[in-house]
């Protein structure tokens, strides 16, 4: 998902300044759904959106300190949000992607039962991985000479081991998620 819909999804939550955007992405959550950028990313980007009507802003003016643009999102922006949230939802390959928790922590925009079925698409994806990543075949590679073979079997394996622990976390995780939207939906 493109920044300029976290964003959205986060001032169309709540009024933010571009400052508070920052810091949120600065944050342990925003740190997980792995957004990185700049300041001046931010501030480029909500100019931007601004232009295309998504958003708009009021000064806050603040004595002693600079005065602050406070966005929030425009009807048009709302229904670019949930116009973005309604294409459906391909799992990536890489179950750490940031599409599905960016999705998970916009779901507030989606009906009830458009984030159970989000949830069970991950979930559906993500067994059907765990399944193929367990059946795995181990061959012997033909590793260049110099390379110790059994060692770099061993770095492998374990490789592999944290990757299925990983994943069987990730798994157990959409399962309780899942299981505790179907007790809320009804």
């Amino acid at each position: 998902m493109k920044l300029e819909h976290v964003l959205l999804g986060m001032v169309a939550m709540r009024p933010c300044t571009g400052y508070d955007l920052k810091r949120w992405l600065d944050s342990e959550m925003g740190r997980m759904v792995r957004l990185r950028t700049q300041q001046s990313q931010v501030y480029r980007t909500l100019n931007r959106m601004c232009a295309d009507g998504w958003v708009s802003f009021t000064v806050q003016h603040n004595e002693g300190r600079p005065d602050a643009k406070v966005y929030v999102a425009t009807d048009a922006g709302e229904r670019e949000l949930r116009d973005r949230l309604a294409v459906p939802y391909a799992p990536s390959p890489d179950f750490s992607d940031p599409e599905f928790l960016i999705r998970c922590t916009l779901a507030i925009f989606l009906e009830p039962e458009e984030h159970v079925r989000l949830v069970q698409i991950e979930l559906d994806a993500r067994r059907a991985q765990l399944d193929r990543f367990r059946a795995r075949e181990i061959r012997e590679e033909p590793w260049l000479s110099g390379i110790d073979q059994a060692r770099m079997s061993q770095i492998l394996d374990h490789v592999h081991d944290y990757k299925d622990r990983a994943l069987e976390t990730h798994v157990r995780w959409l399962e309780q998620v899942l299981a505790e939207l179907a007790g809320t939906s009804h």
